[in-house]
């Protein structure tokens, strides 16, 4: 089976939606119960011994993100510094340097915030289900390179059901991201859907070599994926059990709090 041994937080945007505090302050950094969002994640990657490298980028007060992961002292931790704006595809290539090319990344938002539940990690619940994925298809046979048999997946997303996504407020529909049916994902652009994309996902950065221009966010491929009646061609989801905070204005940040 393919292990997830990489690591990205996508930890570069602005986060206008959370101004004032952002105005000084990358996101990422805003704390919660008195820990930057960001060291909730870095925290739970540490406990999968299988991950071994955690790259980490910065655009905007990048400085000030830097400076708070060497103050971490953590080894597994690369900061990848930004010179320009790329959005969170662009981020990926910008940093292709530092990524190793030929296995799947974890990539997770470096804004979301989540509390395991029951004693299971959604980190290892969506990389066993990647493993899965990538022996779909194969006859119980891998490709030793990622990219000439993995199964029909390239990009395995994490997600919640609207209604248990606290603070989550829907798109511009009113609903979520995504409609799930069996192991099918379904997008539609004029409807409600069920199910939110809550910021982790795996790629397989085979992808990458499609990437449309420098600036591009990751949404680009699911866009691109959608075919006939909504549904999604090597883009699929899994519901993970754990309990999500959707922290997108000042008073999100309360709300958390409070339920953490």
């Amino acid at each position: 089976m393919t292990k997830i041994t990489q690591a990205f937080i996508f930890a570069a945007g602005r986060g206008e939606r959370m101004r004032p505090l952002t105005d000084t302050l990358p996101k990422p950094l805003v704390k919660i119960n008195g820990k930057a969002i960001i060291d909730y994640a870095i925290e739970k990657l540490d406990k999968i011994s299988e991950i071994k490298k955690i790259i980490i980028n910065g655009f905007y007060l990048a400085e000030q993100l830097e400076d708070h992961i060497k103050n971490l002292n953590n080894p597994k931790i690369i900061f990848s510094h930004e010179i320009e704006k790329v959005e969170t595809g662009g981020g990926l290539v910008f940093a292709g340097d530092k990524i190793n090319l030929n296995e799947p990344i974890l990539a997770i938002n470096g804004d979301v915030l989540w509390q395991d539940v029951g004693g299971i990690s959604d980190i290892k619940t969506i990389c066993d289900a990647w493993e899965v994925r990538s022996l779909e298809g194969s006859s119980g046979r891998v490709s030793a390179a990622m990219g000439e048999n993995n199964g029909d997946c390239d990009i395995l997303l994490g997600l919640k059901k609207t209604e248990e996504y606290l603070g989550y407020e829907g798109n511009v529909h009113g609903g979520g991201d995504f409609d799930m049916d069996g192991k099918n994902l379904l997008r539609f652009p004029d409807k409600k859907m069920t199910h939110a994309f809550v910021g982790l996902q795996i790629i397989n950065p085979k992808i990458l070599q499609k990437a449309p221009e420098k600036c591009f966010s990751m949404s680009h491929f699911y866009k691109v994926a959608v075919g006939a009646n909504g549904l999604m061609q090597r883009v699929r989801g899994v519901e993970l059990p754990g309990k999500y905070f959707h922290i997108g204005t000042v008073d999100a940040v309360k709300m958390t709090e409070k339920n953490l």
